[in-house]
Parts: structure tokens; sequence; C-alpha cells
């Protein structure tokens, strides 16, 4: 039988971590835990460790992940070179609409990071249970939502959780308070985020500003094998920067729902959940930002999701088997508009429908020194789209509102998953798949030349293609993982090659307009990590991850956007109540650019973080740490483009630069 280990490691990038951190109120919590039993093979980060506003760059911390900035709190998950809708985001089990054809929301903005429980990623190839579309790996968030107790009195617990950021002027913190017993729980939180723009070595980081809220309510019964959860949400970000994109936020109001409920009919486990998500997403670029040459323009978009999942867990011999279906139906809506001239009117999207209906099955087994999970999914994706219209271009929709816009996509997804135990120090892993993902609603139904890309910050317009096909992904993943007492070592690498992957091309007018096309492309590269305790109080660990992305049709181009080689070390110091974390990180350059995006290279560079924290009592923890120690000036490469005016500190079109030196200073108090 394969015996569940954690790892725990020091900081690999956000907060100060232990190599021997506990779990109770005493303990830094602030850790990275890494699961080596083969059914759990994920990196998994404490949400205390995270001092950042914006969740997804707590992702920085994760062996292969990355964040395409484009935003204060406009982050989209990259993981080993796939991000946006190829790569599945969770915010408690559910998938999120988001508001906006730019993904000025995207998911991980919905779970500040105040309110974080859990991070985490399934390492390599995700399980086909887990999510309807995954072609690029699952990334899962949890919200601090309250514990049910041991007994049926009733206890009354509250926290309050705040994070300063001097550079940004940044204040956000959330208050969390729950009454519960052994079998019903209530929680209620809300959370305030807010922030001036940035500034880096040599000027100021406009339109990286924000202002956000969050209010949630939950209700948890439990008795026995049965558990019935209920949560209600509400988030409201107004004026929010976004200086990579051609607009800023003005607005996101979203109400969030869901429902889910797990028992047990003799053996077999059944679970099921409904979710619900509404936003209404504000933009314009006009009043946070000189008006560009080109006159005022704002968008008013909406999007709506529901979705359901029922699921059978099937107890066997040394396993389970795991089946189901489930369900999900979106909408997008958007209109352009100019303040200015009434008359001015595009119906950027009108009533694209992305329907998908999921079968799944999925067997695992535990025999010996022997682990195998096989997962079988077939998806039908139906999309359609209502007709368009525009003042200015007409010919345009009237083209398209003549083709036939519906479309329905077979898919399926393939995953073996293998792990051998060769000792008790020693693990061999091995994934093969086969995983489909379907166009996005902008991927098919961007009619006129828009920069409406989900989130791509290239400065380039695009068009839709009603002709694409899904994109399928065929990868291998082999690795191994070693751990000896106070050491471990992990190595993973994986191969992927796309057929049909969609990218902007030249539409034979000229580079000005990019069509988005099926093509074929490989990526491949893989992630070290390492850790060793000296002694009791003194550690070290790091991670090293790499990627390459490239067309494979024939064409010679790099992929877009891809996360260039770094490696992360700390040097860590603990004592009971407190540690101290002294962090490099180091980016090499990225010369493999995207020629068909006129993509910029970069140049490597390499960033110095101190972090401590002092736990005062069992209820009052408190942080300090000095983010970019050197004030170095840089650019990320995952940073966009600035597209707002009136900035003299960086041109337009120049890429963003990375913030410079910040005192961060945190607190948690519990009573």
């Amino acid at each position: 039988m394969f015996k569940k280990r954690r790892l725990v490691t020091c900081l690999l990038l956000a907060q100060p971590m232990s190599l021997y951190a506990d779990h109770n109120v005493n303990a830094m919590p602030e850790v990275i835990v890494e699961e080596f039993a083969p059914q759990r093979m994920e990196h998994r980060i404490e949400g205390t460790a995270v001092q950042h506003v914006d969740t997804a760059e707590a992702l920085k911390s994760i062996p292969g992940a990355a964040v395409n900035r484009n935003g204060g709190i406009t982050g989209i998950a990259q993981y080993r070179g796939f991000y946006g809708d190829r790569v599945a985001v969770a915010i408690d089990s559910a998938e999120l609409v988001t508001g906006g054809p730019n993904a000025m929301d995207a998911p991980l903005s919905y779970i500040p990071a105040t309110l974080l429980k859990e991070l985490r990623i399934e390492r390599g190839v995700s399980s086909v249970s887990k999510a309807q579309e995954s072609l690029g790996g699952l990334i899962e968030a949890r919200s601090e939502q309250g514990e049910f107790t041991s007994s049926s009195e009733w206890q009354w617990s509250n926290r309050v959780h705040s994070n300063y950021s001097s550079h940004n002027e940044g204040l956000n913190t959330s208050l969390l308070s729950v009454i519960a017993n052994d079998s019903h729980r209530l929680g209620l939180s809300t959370s305030f985020d807010t922030a001036n723009d940035g500034e880096f070595d040599g000027g100021d980081l406009n339109n990286t500003d924000y202002e956000r809220r969050r209010h949630d309510i939950n209700y948890g019964y439990s008795n026995g094998d049965t558990e019935i959860s209920i949560k209600l949400s509400k988030n409201n970000t107004g004026d929010a920067g976004t200086a990579a994109l051609p607009m800023d936020i003005t607005a996101i109001d979203s109400d969030l729902a869901r429902f889910s409920a797990s028992t047990k009919v003799g053996d077999i486990g059944l679970s099921w959940s409904s979710d619900y998500s509404h936003v209404f997403h504000a933009m314009d670029n006009f009043r946070q930002r000189p008006v560009p040459g080109m006159g005022k323009r704002e968008t008013l978009a909406s999007g709506q999701k529901v979705s359901h999942k029922l699921m059978a867990t099937v107890p066997l011999d040394g396993g389970e088997v795991r089946v189901g279906g489930d369900y999900s139906e979106s909408r997008h809506d958007a209109d352009v508009y100019n303040p200015d001239m009434p008359m001015f009117l595009v119906e950027n999207f009108n009533r694209a429908t992305r329907d998908i209906t999921g079968v799944f099955a999925e067997w695992q087994q535990q025999s010996g020194s022997w682990f195998w999970e096989l997962g079988l999914r077939a998806n039908q994706v139906k999309m359609d789209s209502d007709e368009v219209s525009s003042t200015m271009m007409g010919m345009m929709a009237a083209a398209f509102n003549n083709e036939d816009l519906s479309k329905t996509y077979n898919n399926r997804d393939l995953v073996l998953k293998s792990a051998y135990r060769i000792n008790d120090q020693i693990t061999l892993n091995a994934h093969i798949a086969s995983k489909q993902r379907a166009p996005s609603y902008q991927e098919r139904y961007l009619w006129m030349p828009m920069q409406s890309t989900g989130g791509l910050a290239d400065g380039r317009t695009y068009i839709g293609n009603r002709d694409l096909d899904s994109e399928t992904a065929n990868e291998i993943n082999l690795g191994f993982d070693y751990q000896n007492g106070d050491m471990y070592l992990n190595l993973h690498s994986f191969y992927r090659k796309v057929k049909d992957y969609i990218q902007g091309t030249p539409d034979g007018a000229g580079m000005a307009n990019l069509k988005f096309n099926n093509i074929d492309a490989k990526l491949y590269g893989g992630e070290l990590g390492y850790g060793m305790a000296l002694n009791d109080n003194i550690s070290i660990n790091g991670h090293l991850s790499y990627v390459r992305g490239e067309r494979d049709d024939g064409e010679s181009d790099n992929l877009y956007r891809i996360a260039p080689m770094n490696n992360t070390l700390a040097l860590n110091y603990r004592e009971t109540d407190w540690q101290l974390s002294l962090v490099n990180q180091i980016f090499d350059k990225q010369d493999k650019v995207s020629e068909y995006n006129g993509e910029e290279e970069t140049s490597g560079y390499s960033l110095w973080h101190i972090k401590a924290s002092y736990n005062v009592n069992d209820q009052l923890q408190l942080r300090a740490a000095v983010d970019n120690l050197t004030d170095k000036r840089y650019q990320d490469h995952l940073a966009g483009y600035n597209r707002a005016m009136g900035n003299a500190d960086i041109a337009v079109g120049e890429r963003l630069y990375g913030t410079g030196r910040s005192l961060n200073l945190g607190a948690t108090y519990h009573f």
C-alpha cells in the first residue's frame, strides 16, 4: 500500500515558510505542501502565505505556474505554457463565468487573497472527473468558510486578516465570522481591497490602482455521511486600472451562488452540486486615462453561467470508480458605445452561448507498489450566437449574420496515470493523456476587428473564425520524487503536441488584423523542486521551471506569452514563534518570442526579497516583508504592453515594468 506523505517545504516566493510547520493556531501557516501520495499529486499553498491582493500572484510560488499580468487585480493563470480558457480554474469547486470579453475579471480575481484558504494545482495531467475542459491543467482555490466543531455546543469564532503594501499604498482587509457546532455552520465574510497606482525604480505604474469589495454568507449541515452546503456571494469591483488593455474597469458586479450535497447509499458515495454566476461589467478608455485619438469608447458587458454535476463513487478492493455527468450553459453579451456620439453602437457579442454536456468515468486502483488511474470523458459543446448590428460596420455585421452561427463539437478526454514506489524514498510517475477543447466564444464570434481576445494583451486586433476545430492536446509526463528524511528532490518533465491549436495568424490584409485559425503546436519542459533542512532551525528550498512553446506545422515561430526559465531559492530560519526567509528569484531572458503577435524580447533579471513573521500569541500573528529589496528595475515577460496614454515614464507600446521596492506589513487576529 502507498503511504500518504507530506513534505512541508520552505518559502518559494510569497511568504516565509518552514520545513516543519504544524497546522494549529500557534504554528506558522505560511507553508506550501506537496502531496507525494500518487492519489493526490498536487502543489498546495496555504492562503495565509499570500500577501499580495491578487490570488493569481501566488501562482509564481508553484513549479510550472505563472501569471499573465494585465492589471492590479487582473491576473490570468498560466501553467506549463497554457493560459486562459485552456486552464480550468475552480473557485470553491465552481468554474465561474467571466463578464467581459478581455478577461479583466479573470477567475482568480473572484477570491481575494485575504479570504483564501488554499490554492492548489493538480500536478501534470488533471483527472477527468475534476473539470469539463482541462486541456492545460486544473487550478483550484478554496475560500475560508469556517469549520464544524466536534461537539453540539455552539462556538463563535472571528478572524481579521489584513495586509498593507507601500509601493501602491495598498490595503487589503477581511473579516470572517463563524458560528458552528458539529452539525451546523453559519459563516459571514466581507473583504475590502484598495490601492493607488504602483511605482518602479524610475517612474509610476499608471492605471494599476484598484478597488474591490466582496461579501459572502454560507451555511453547512453535517450528519454522519451527509453534508449540505449553501453559499451566496456578492463581488463588487469599482475603478481598477488595466494598463495592458485598451480600457480600464469601471464596474464588475457579480452575483454568485452554490449548492452542494453529498451522502452515502450503502457503500456508494453520491454527490450533487449546482452553481450560478452572473456578472455585469463596465469598462471605458476615458475616465481613468487620457482619451486616445480614436475617441471615447465604453463597453457594457454581461456574462451568465449555470452548471450542475452529479457523481457516484463506488468503492473497490484497493480502489474506486467514479462515474457521473455534468452540464453547463453560459451566455455572453457586450455592446460598445461612444458617449460623445449617441448614434455609435457596436454589438460586440449578442447572446453568444456555449453549452457543455459531459459524462465521465474514472477508475483508480492501488496494488502493492503500483497506483493506476484511468479516466474517460465525453463532452458535447454547443455554440451559437444571435445576430449582431453596428451603426458603423453594417456590411460586416450583415455578412456575419448570414453565416450559420451554430456549431456542435463532440470532444473526448482520455487520461492514464501511473506511479510506482521503488522504495520509501523514490517514486516514479508517468501520465499519458489526450484532451480536447472547443473554441471560446471570442475565438468564434468576434465578427469585426477588435481586441476582445480574452486578455491576450498583445495590442493586435483580431477577428473570429466560425470554421475553427477543437484543439487536441496529446501529452506525456514523466517524473520522479525523492524524499529522504530532511531532504527532497522531484523532477517532472512533459511533452505536449497540440493539433489545431488556436492562434491568431494574418488574415490576408496584413499584420494589422489577426484571424483566429487552427495551427499545430508543441510545448515541452519540466520542473525541478528541491529542499533540505540543514538543522532544526535552518533550511533551504527552491524550484526551477522551464517551458518552450513553438509552432509545429512547418512555420518557424514561437507561441505567444510563454514564461521564461526561472528559479526561486530560499534560505529560511525558524524558531518556535517566529521565522525569517531570504529569497532570490532569477528569471532568464526570453528571446523565443512570437513573430505573429509582434512580441518583444525581454532581458533576464534577479530579485531579492526578505520575509518575516511572528506569532505573538495564540490569537495574533504579525508579518513583515520587503519585496524587491534592491529596487531592481525590470520587465516581467508576462506583463503586457502599456496601452494608457499620459505616462511620461512608460511610453504607449512599451512593456510594463515590475513593481519597485515595497514594504509589506500584515496581521491576523483570531477572537
